[in-house]
């Protein structure tokens, strides 16, 4: 075998050295070049989005910030509304309550009219009947117990 036989071996170094000077230089100066070049582009490129997924984030807090802050005004409003809106029924309901009292008294100083009127009436009438009744008797009296005479 030739790997084997002293007489090839200063040659094989020679091109073993001849390849690797080569290679070396190929990777050095091509190779390595551009690699490095692709890496600091991909490294611009990534940091760029890292930079503006930070801006993306501080922008969505400071939305997020506004959106709680409209939350709380609208959560303000509406307990305020709310309030307000309590207050003109409780209002409301004692202006209605005041116009039921009112009536109320109307219809009972109505009906204790309406009652004194009925009193008097009836009174009126009892004493026109009692009347009556005693212009009878006495008729009766009078005529000893004969056909009562007529007014």
């Amino acid at each position: 075998m030739p790997q084997f036989d002293i007489t090839f071996v200063p040659s094989e170094i020679f091109w073993t050295l001849v390849t690797f000077a080569l290679l070396f230089g190929l990777l050095r100066w091509l190779v390595l070049p551009r690699m490095a070049a692709i890496l600091d582009r991909r490294t611009k490129v990534i940091e760029e989005e890292i930079a503006e997924a930070k801006k993306q984030r501080e922008e969505a807090e400071s939305l997020k910030l506004d959106y709680q802050k409209q939350m709380d005004h609208a959560s303000d409003d509406a307990r305020r509304m709310f309030d307000e809106s309590d207050a003109r029924v409780r209002q409301h309901h004692e202006q209605k309550m005041e116009e039921w009292k009112a009536d109320m008294k109307r219809r009972e100083a109505a009906f204790r009219e309406e009652s004194e009127n009925a009193t008097q009436r009836a009174v009126r009438e009892i004493r026109a009947e009692a009347a009556d009744i005693v212009d009878e008797a006495i008729d009766k009296l009078d005529t000893g117990g004969k056909k009562p005479r007529k007014h």
